[in-house]
């Protein structure tokens, strides 16, 4: 069974990095998504458990999922980005000795996947404890309910990892998307907006 360390990056806003560390010979092998936010604490993470990091990989492509993703690959490790698909539509590999599948679900932006591993789902902002990500940045509406949609068809007793901390760190997708309808307020929105403004101008820098 692969096992799973969540870590808690910061970056943008309360964001979630994952090695997903393989098992047996495969033990020191591990796989990085959504690689972002506190670079010395992912270093840090690899570093305690002698990790070789033999693939890096994103549940989208919107740059506080990927702040690092050119470090590490600078550093020889190879990289999945995932393509917009139709909904449901997946490649599976093998990697650090399990099968990763890359699920296709659009709606928060066009190129967003969950990544399926064993009874987990990465599920970036496609979903989170308490909510959905919004679709104000390059998202579809329709799009974001099909998925839910097609969520509600997989076992609801996956165990889904969120890209952020709204609402708790993870629970079952069953819990999940009982809350999917949960909609952030404008006031909260705005608050967004803004913080995408000022994050928009530090990656410049």
């Amino acid at each position: 069974m692969a096992k799973i360390l969540q870590l808690r990056v910061g970056g943008f806003d309360d964001n979630f990095s994952y090695l997903v560390l393989g098992e047996g010979k495969h033990s020191k092998e591990a796989v990085l998504i959504d690689p972002t936010g506190n670079k010395e604490l992912i270093d840090a993470a690899i570093k305690k458990h002698d990790l070789r990091i033999v693939l890096q990989t994103i549940t989208h492509n919107h740059p506080d999922h990927r702040e690092l993703f050119d470090y590490f690959s600078s550093k020889g490790v190879p990289s999945i980005i995932p393509a917009s698909k139709q909904l449901g539509e997946f490649e599976e590999k093998i990697v650090a000795g399990f099968s990763i599948r890359f699920i296709h679900t659009p709606g928060h932006t066009s190129d967003c996947v969950c990544i399926q591993l064993e009874n987990n789902l990465f599920t970036g902002d496609t979903l989170f404890a308490r909510g959905v990500g919004n679709t104000q940045y390059g998202g579809n509406e329709s799009e974001q309910e099909e998925t839910i949609a097609f969520l509600s068809q997989l076992d609801q007793k996956l165990i889904i990892w969120p890209g952020h901390d709204y609402g708790g760190a993870k629970c079952t997708l069953h819990e999940a998307l009982k809350n999917a309808h949960l909609k952030p307020s404008k006031r909260v929105l705005d608050l967004i907006a803004n913080k995408v403004k000022e994050y928009n101008l530090k990656v410049k820098k």
